[in-house]
């Protein structure tokens, strides 16, 4: 009796042993396949509408994003790019409340940089603006319409918008070009750790932190161009304007290019 309980303990001890084996094996397999880089690119649009609360009501902004980036992926597993795919659908509609007023916010996930997807109506934006020539240079552009100074008290009134960025790694280096298409206002930009800057940026500016290396941030341009190494995976840009729209529909361009 004791050799038959002996020998059943034996046999499960083996199989034990041999299941171990086979799950380190294929950990290992998991863990020892390689990956590759490919460079993708992700479009998409925020539209906001301001509520009476603010003196830009009833005006519209669009915020138009293009993030090429290098995903990294194991080959054979890749998604393949489709505007139809349900990324380039996802719309959230609903209030937000930005320097203590609400718009109302319509956005499309473009957090997800799981795929390669393009916004489908992006295209249908194209006829918005004027005198897109003046943005067609590389160059940055300083806002002349009003002094730094006056900049920073209607910032104080002013909305924010927080632009992600798209990275495989932990931390990334990004160029950068924002472009307004009204010549009546300038914004300021900065390179920022993460989404809670874009709520600490008005309600507690003590808490407030950005990028402080030079080409992470500007202040009053109508465009600017530049470049911010050591950017952490859930950083992105904050874009801050004045509240004094004077289009029904203004249009902010920014074009990110993780290098």
């Amino acid at each position: 009796m004791k050799i038959a309980i002996i020998s059943v303990m034996l046999g499960l001890a083996i199989l034990f042993s041999i299941n171990v084996v086979f799950d380190d094996a294929f950990g290992t397999y998991r863990e020892s396949r390689n990956t590759v880089k490919i460079s993708q690119t992700n479009e998409y649009a925020n539209y906001v509408h301001f509520q009476p609360e603010w003196k830009s009501y009833p005006r519209n902004l669009i915020v138009d994003v293009t993030t090429t980036w290098e995903r990294e992926i194991i080959p054979g597993e890749e998604e393949e790019s489709d505007i139809t795919k349900h990324g380039a659908k996802q719309r959230q509609n609903g209030l937000q409340y930005v320097n203590s007023k609400p718009v109302v916010a319509v956005q499309y996930d473009y957090r997800d940089c799981e795929s390669q997807w393009f916004h489908y109506a992006k295209t249908g934006l194209d006829f918005i603006g004027h005198s897109l020539n003046f943005f067609e240079e590389n160059s940055s552009i300083p806002n002349s319409s009003y002094s730094d100074e006056l900049q920073k008290q209607k910032l104080l009134n002013g909305f924010a918008q927080f632009v992600p960025i798209c990275t495989s790694k932990e931390s990334t280096n990004y160029d950068y070009t924002i472009s307004v298409n009204d010549d009546t206002f300038g914004f300021d930009v900065y390179f920022v750790p993460s989404y809670v800057q874009q709520w600490y940026y008005f309600l507690y500016p003590e808490n407030f932190e950005h990028y402080s290396d030079e080409g992470c941030f500007a202040n009053n341009f109508q465009k600017f161009s530049g470049t911010c190494n050591g950017v952490n995976k859930d950083g992105g840009l904050l874009i801050v304007i004045p509240d004094e729209l004077s289009r029904p529909m203004t249009k902010i361009s920014v074009n990110l290019n993780e290098k």
